[in-house]
């Protein structure tokens, strides 16, 4: 599209691109070029503070400083104004469109806001919610255990096989393969079917615990009776450690009786008198034999047992317990954090839809006036720094000048007067040193 464009003003037609090169070709060193050099303002200064009277307005300029600083920058000012309000009248056909550009970003500005408000609104529902604030100390207070548990083991991570159900399923295996090996010995001895299996599923049950808690006592042996643990703490553990080993005494003493019972029950049945056979087809049942292998098939049980105790647990019994704590507490944590989180990312989907949905229409928008709003960003940044070169050496030369005047004043060489109108009245050199010269000349 052509950067050139034409629009009607009071008295005579605007090019858009001249306008927009007229204002460009105003240069910074026009502005600069308001730095008087301080011999010609000590000099005019001088010849000021010479009648010994000084009127000076409530802007806090005087006559003097008006003439070689303030009308000058005035003069500048106003040559650089018409030139902007040329580029200003210009671009008024196309400032419909500017404007709607303008309001379409501060739209997505605003729901930009929005969205940090909600935001911020929802961390602090978080905050004041008793629930989420228990569940966050819990987990902190529970991580910190658990981290300074790490530190103690070296970095290395806790055991946590027994703590599992698969753990608990091969307890189960042992606890099968106790009744498997027991059943046939009871059902013999009982001659009840029933009262067999129960006194089978109790001693495997029986077994099993008792595995699993000698691996356990096996495993941490050198915590659970260390001199550093109380008395009391000791106890505990050979209390455990005695009612295990009575339960594993109990479930090889019986089983053995009722296998040797078994085995002499067999052989009075064996005995009805002679055969013609013989002892062809007859099974020789000896009761030591039947018990030995009985013994031994259930301290082989016994011993799996304490064998999947003993890898499954860890030598640190607080460690499995902290951990599985910090484990559970985390859990639920991260359980309430997805919840804030999947909130979090509605509040910010919807704000990003509407925030795109206005910056493609702005985009769109700009389109058609892409040229137009390239020379209007150049004119507002080159405004900003001719304004700013306009103050920088105004102010310089009203600070010489009024430096020069104080001077004066305070040497007794001129006396300074504010005057208000038709009235004036004394001003001392203090007060006008700390007096603010407004002055500025560009808008």
């Amino acid at each position: 599209m052509s950067s050139t464009f034409e629009t009607d003003s009071k008295d005579r037609t605007v090019n858009l691109t001249q306008a927009f090169q007229d204002a460009m070709g105003f240069t910074l060193s026009r502005a600069r070029a308001l730095s008087a050099p301080i011999e010609a303002i000590r000099r005019q200064a001088e010849e000021e503070t010479a009648f010994g009277h000084i009127n000076i307005d409530e802007n806090g300029i005087t006559s003097g400083m008006r003439l070689v600083v303030t009308e000058p920058a005035l003069e500048v000012s106003a040559e650089w104004r018409h030139l902007k309000n040329r580029f200003d009248t210009a671009m008024h056909p196309y400032m419909a469109d500017v404007t709607a550009i303008e309001d379409l970003h501060h739209q997505a500005h605003e729901i930009k806001a929005k969205r940090d408000q909600q935001l911020k609104s929802l961390e602090l529902e978080l905050s004041q919610d008793p629930k989420f604030g228990n569940v966050d100390e819990n987990y902190s207070r529970s991580k910190s255990r658990y981290d300074d548990f790490r530190d103690k083991h070296l970095n290395r991570d806790a055991q946590m096989f027994a703590k599992r159900k698969i753990y608990w399923a091969l307890l189960a295996l042992v606890l099968v393969t106790e009744c498997f090996v027991n059943y046939h010995a009871f059902n013999a001895f009982w001659g009840v079917p029933a009262v067999a299996l129960g006194t089978t599923i109790i001693l495997g049950v029986l077994l099993a615990l008792a595995a699993h808690q000698h691996g356990e006592l096996i495993k941490q042996w050198s915590y659970l009776f260390a001199p550093s643990k109380s008395p009391g703490d000791r106890a505990g553990s050979w209390r455990m450690f005695t009612m295990s080993t009575t339960a594993l005494l109990i479930v090889l003493g019986f089983t053995g009786w009722a296998r040797w019972a078994a085995a002499f029950e067999a052989m009075h049945s064996q005995g009805g008198g002679d055969s013609i056979l013989g002892d062809v087809g007859i099974v020789q049942v000896n009761p030591a034999r039947d018990v030995f292998i009985s013994l031994i098939a259930n301290l082989g049980a016994w011993m799996v047992g304490v064998i999947i105790s003993y890898i499954g647990h860890d030598r640190d019994p607080d460690y499995m317990d902290i951990t599985k704590q910090y484990h559970a507490h985390r859990k639920v944590w991260e359980k309430m954090q997805r919840v804030m989180k999947s909130r979090r990312q509605h509040i910010i989907a919807a704000s990003d839809k509407e925030i795109e949905d206005k910056e493609r229409a702005a985009e769109t928008r700009s389109k058609s006036v892409r040229p137009q709003l390239d020379m209007l960003n150049q004119i507002s940044i080159h405004h900003r720094d001719i304004e700013r070169e306009i103050k920088e050496a105004t102010d310089a030369n009203v600070a010489a000048y009024k430096d020069v005047l104080l001077k004066a004043a305070t040497n007794g060489k001129a006396k300074l007067y504010l005057t208000q109108g038709a009235i004036a009245r004394p001003l001392s050199p203090t007060d006008y040193h700390r007096m603010t010269i407004d002055f500025v000349p560009a808008a």
